[in-house]
This record gives structure tokens, sequence and C-alpha cells, in this order.
């Protein structure tokens, strides 16, 4: 008997796999491998040229295209988004995964050709301080064009999916990220940054305003710690705003820039103090949730979308001047809370965001949507299906 022939599935939107740069790169090289092994699909990547010097064909069992991005910080993602969206509108592919509705406008093609299309939602750009007005009305814009060129939505967290549900009047499938990534800790590389385990806070992230970095030194500085504070990130285009972060460094502040080594990097948060998290916009976060893996107590922002992530049993913190200071000068006295902090992240880390499941959900979803196109039912039927299921693989307990 003849085996049917596997889906096709491209990704784009994004810079490519191996990950560059964002949550979703680290999803898509998370993901994109194990629907070509472990669910029979077709799986093809659209890498940016400029990020990679090896450009094979292929990586873990997943086809990459090469395309010129030329643009800039302005202008990048929408030409690539673009030649993208072209190419794979006319290489019959049964599904395209498409990163962030910023990228919607773009994807007239596929709508055209009635190649169906899952969009992922992400988080909401139009809140993003980095852009300036046009930018954000732009982003408010594009979630209206994304909700009526999608077949089918992925939200990555539930209050995301409410969201567009409460604002666009239409469902989501809700799949989270996964936060275990790569290789496992180099505790020697503690020493390369000048660190020992325990004696550090950290902050892993993108160097922009919306992600309160220099809020968490200013406050870090007021609390009058000890133990240092580790920056890690960068900005790929030099901003007045990452200058201005990376101007803070000194003996207690050490501002590493970004790291590409997993194991290094998730040594930094294996071993930490507590992990600091700033970031207001967004949904599930994957540097909150690797944080939460590695067994970091977490110290996130309190927004709705982080309460949703490490549950309410945390010290969160507000922007109010003082806020984020007084936490910290209470747990840096409190080893005992900081180790059950730490305990409680994992555990629900594991039971809660797991990359087989995250695999497992986006691989029925992609068959579901494409079957919907032949079923007059079939937007009905996705809407109250719960594909995100970790407790159904989750290992059984004693």
């Amino acid at each position: 008997m003849t085996k049917p022939a596997r889906l096709r599935v491209a990704v784009v939107g994004d810079r490519g796999i191996p990950a560059r740069y964002s949550g979703f790169s680290t999803l898509v090289e998370q993901l994109a491998p194990r629907l070509a092994a472990d669910h029979a699909l077709d799986v093809t990547v659209y890498c940016r040229n400029h990020y990679y010097e090896d450009r094979s064909a292929e990586y873990h069992g997943v086809r990459r295209v090469f395309l010129p991005a030329p643009g800039g910080k302005n202008f990048e993602s929408i030409v690539h988004s673009t030649l993208a969206i072209l190419h794979a509108a006319l290489s019959g592919f049964d599904l395209v995964i498409v990163a962030d509705p910023g990228n919607a406008p773009f994807g007239l093609p596929l709508w055209l050709r009635r190649t169906p299309t899952l969009y992922l939602t992400d988080g909401l750009g139009w809140q993003r301080r980095k852009w300036n007005a046009l930018q954000r009305q732009y982003y408010r814009w594009s979630e209206t064009v994304c909700v009526r060129l999608a077949t089918w939505l992925v939200s990555d967290s539930r209050a995301m999916q409410a969201y567009y549900r409460a604002t666009h009047g239409v469902a989501s499938t809700f799949i989270p990220y996964s936060g275990e990534v790569g290789d496992p800790p180099d505790v020697a590389a503690l020493a390369r940054y000048g660190v020992e385990p325990g004696e550090y806070y950290l902050v892993v992230a993108r160097i922009e305003p919306e992600n309160n970095v220099d809020l968490i030194i200013r406050e870090y500085r007021a609390a009058g710690l000890t133990r240092k504070l580790i920056v890690v990130g960068s900005s790929p285009y030099g901003t007045a705003y990452s200058r201005t972060v990376a101007a803070q460094a000194d003996e207690k502040v050490l501002c590493l820039g970004g790291i590409f080594d997993s194991s290094a990097l998730n040594a930094l948060y294996g071993n930490c103090y507590a992990y600091l998290h700033g970031h207001e916009v967004g949904g599930t976060n994957p540097s909150l949730l690797r944080a939460m893996h590695g067994g970091a107590a977490c110290i996130p922002i309190d927004v709705v979308f982080h309460r949703e992530v490490v549950g309410d049993d945390v010290p969160f913190f507000a922007k109010a001047p003082g806020s984020l200071a007084a936490v910290l000068s209470r747990i840096d006295a409190d080893p005992a809370e900081i180790h059950r902090l730490g305990v409680a992240a994992r555990a629900r880390a594991d039971r809660l965001y797991r990359w087989d499941a995250v695999a497992t959900a986006y691989a029925a979803l992609v068959r579901e949507v494409v079957a919907a196109r032949h079923d007059r039912n079939g937007a009905h039927r996705l809407a109250n299906l719960e594909l995100y299921r970790p407790e159904d693989l989750a290992p059984s307990g004693p």
C-alpha cells in the first residue's frame, strides 16, 4: 500500500534556523526538526542570508531557503517576509506558518493562492516603546489584516487568546513555547564572566525599552546589594537606548552583550541567585521559561502574561520607583525562599511547558487546518479544539 504524501509546511517571518535573536527563532529551531522527525511533515524554513555563514540546504532534517534581507532595522523584516511569502506562494505548500501579525499585510499572495496559513499572534507590537507613532499605528492595523487573511491563529498564551477574542472577535488555538533549550550547562563558563554560583542576579533580554533593563539596573543599585548583576542581551542595531544601558556597566553591573553559546547561557540561568524579568509586551516569553527550566528563582514584572506562566506565588515587581528595590532587599537576605522559588519554577515548567507537547499540538493543528479547507464546519471545529495537552505526555508519577 502506498504511503500518503507528507504534508509540506513552510515557516516564514523570522531570521531562520538555527535561532538568531528572537523567541520565535527559538520556537522554530525546536519545533521544525520535531515536526519533520516525529510527525512526518516535510518542513521548510525561510532564512535571512546575512545571519548565516553556513547556508547548507538542510538543518536537522529541515529544508532551508535563504533569501536576501536588505533594509536595516526598519525594512529588513518587511523585505525578507515579502520575498519569502512570494516564494512560498509559488511553491505549492500545503500550509504556511507566519510569524507576527506585522507580516500579515504581505500575506496577500498566500490568500490569493488559497494556501492555508497559520499566523502566530505573538506580542502586542503596537505597545512597543521602540516604535514611533506611525509604526504603532501600523501594528494595530496589521492585527486587523491578520485576522482577515489568516486561515487560523495560534496564541502562545491564554491572555493573548483572550485579547484577540475580545478585540477582534476571533478564536485561536493556544500553543505556548517551552524553555528547555540548548546544551547542558557549562558551569566553568561562570569564571569567564567573573562570577560564582549563587552570587549574581541575572537579566536576559533584548536591550529595548519595553524590557525595562534600565529600570532593573536602577532598582538594583538602589537596593545596595553585594551580589553582582549580569545583563545578557544586545540590540542588533545600535540604538540610543542600548548605548545608555551599556554605559551603566561597571564592576557591579556586568553587561555581557549577546551570548549565543547555549551551554554557557544555561549555566548562567541555572546558577544565578535570582532571574529578573522586565518584559512588558508579549505572551509566553521564552527567556522566562528558560530560567524556569533552569531552576532559577524568577522575579517578573507584574503583567498578566507572566502571572499565567509563573503562577501567583512569586514576588512580582511594578514599575513604580522602589518596588523592585524592596523585593531585592527582601529576597537577598532569604536564601531559603530563593531555593523554594527555584524548585517550584522548575517543577511548573516541566509540567506545563514541554517541547514534545508543543510539537504534537502544532502537528495536529496543521492537519486540522488543512482538512478544514473542505469542511464547512471547519472553523467551528477548530475553535473548540484543545490541542496543547502536556499532561498526556508527561511521565507518570510514582
